[in-house]
């Protein structure tokens, strides 16, 4: 990847049904691990929030970081299902199979299904469907046309 490349991972999952809730302390590990492991900086402290709109209760979090950011929303319904969205942005490569094993570990990834969105200044932008869910095994690789 050349140095100014640019990652953006995003994953939507359904999670494990006993996870119910990421409090502000919880959240705050989960960002250090998953820092410590991409070898990135926070830039300022977490931005955590308890949801507001009991439509879609939950969490959600975003932490800035020196090469961009991450952020999380975990919905938790009343039909016993959960669910994550996960966004990481950074202009610094990182191995994204080690966030997949983290988010792994902390949630208990059920049916996952994301992106990853390369781009450089001097390369054509890739899209990358990535997953263990029908959608993902359907699209592998998917190039998108510039002009």
């Amino acid at each position: 990847m050349s140095k100014l490349e640019h990652i953006h991972m995003t994953v939507n999952a359904k999670i494990d049904p006993t996870f119910k809730a990421l409090p502000k302390a919880e959240a705050s590990r989960f960002v250090d691990k998953l820092l410590k492991e991409i070898g990135m900086k926070p830039l300022g402290p977490i931005n955590w929030a308890d949801a507001e709109d009991l439509d879609f209760p939950g969490q959600s979090f975003v932490q800035m970081i020196t090469t961009s950011h991450c952020s999380l929303h975990l919905f938790t319904h009343a039909d016993g299902t959960n669910e994550i969205y996960f966004d990481l942005y950074s202009c610094k490569c990182y191995n994204t199979e080690r966030v997949i094993e983290l988010l792994d570990k902390k949630f208990g990834l059920l049916e996952w299904h994301g992106m990853l969105y390369t781009r450089a200044a001097d390369k054509d932008p890739q899209i990358k469907v990535i997953g263990n869910d029908a959608i993902a095994r359907k699209q592998q690789e998917v190039l998108v046309e510039t002009n």
